[in-house]
């Protein structure tokens, strides 16, 4: 698993590639741990998927740690460019009513920049208690 970070206005993107299955999982748990740490605003993430040729359970459950995390925080989680492959996977677990699904990073940046507020506290404190259950 091969994993690009960029970021657009506060918004962190990690572009995937390659199968997002175990244990390559791990790697992008620890990835995103490792960017959204130290920030004060509540986190905003797109997951690119127009590079990953597969996903399985451990990749689901791991998108699902992530959400559990930031969610109470006050973060969101959008996912773009998702073949035949992600969409069939993410509509048959009904994923899809979980995280915010767009086509393009133009449009889920465009969403998440509606709901960007600024943490009273430093949000890695508040990450760092729920990222323990992870």
């Amino acid at each position: 698993m091969f994993i690009t970070i960029s970021e657009k206005e506060d918004i962190v993107i990690f572009r995937l590639k390659g199968e997002f299955i175990s244990p390559s999982t791990e790697q992008v748990l620890e990835t995103v741990k490792k960017t959204v740490c130290g920030r004060t605003l509540s986190p905003k993430l797109v997951f690119d998927f127009q590079k990953v040729t597969q996903i399985d359970a451990a990749g689901l459950g791991t998108l699902l740690k992530i959400s559990g995390a930031i969610l109470p925080c006050g973060g969101r989680i959008a996912v773009i460019n998702m073949n035949k492959h992600v969409r069939n996977v993410t509509v048959m677990t009904r994923l899809n009513r979980v995280f915010e699904c767009f086509k393009c990073e133009n449009d889920a940046v465009t969403a998440l920049l509606g709901h960007s507020y600024k943490m009273s506290t430093n949000f890695s404190e508040r990450y760092a208690a729920n990222a323990k259950n992870w």
